[in-house]
């Protein structure tokens, strides 16, 4: 599996979904979609690009469901300052 940048590929999927959105495309959007389409099928190793466009919706997902179980919610105070005493009703 290549290592993917979900950064970059969240871009690209986020891109392709306000593409959508134009009514009536011009050739600039056209082209801008292509090229965003042949992006993402490089970065998820699939050559067609609606399949690839699907592959990357699930990567993404699948990321966001593992880093969010993943990372316990932790309340962090800025150094030097004490955390403010929890008050029983």
């Amino acid at each position: 599996m290549p290592l993917i940048n979900y950064v970059v590929l969240s871009a690209l999927v986020a891109e392709l979904d306000a593409l959508a959105d134009v009514g009536a495309p011009d050739a600039a959007v056209r082209r801008r979609r292509e090229d965003a389409l042949y992006t993402v099928c490089v970065y998820t190793g699939v050559r067609d690009p609606l399949q690839a466009l699907a592959r990357a919706r699930r990567l993404l997902a699948r990321r966001s469901a593992s880093h969010t179980a993943a990372t316990p919610a932790v309340r962090v105070e800025p150094a030097g300052v004490a955390p403010e005493p929890v008050v029983a009703a």
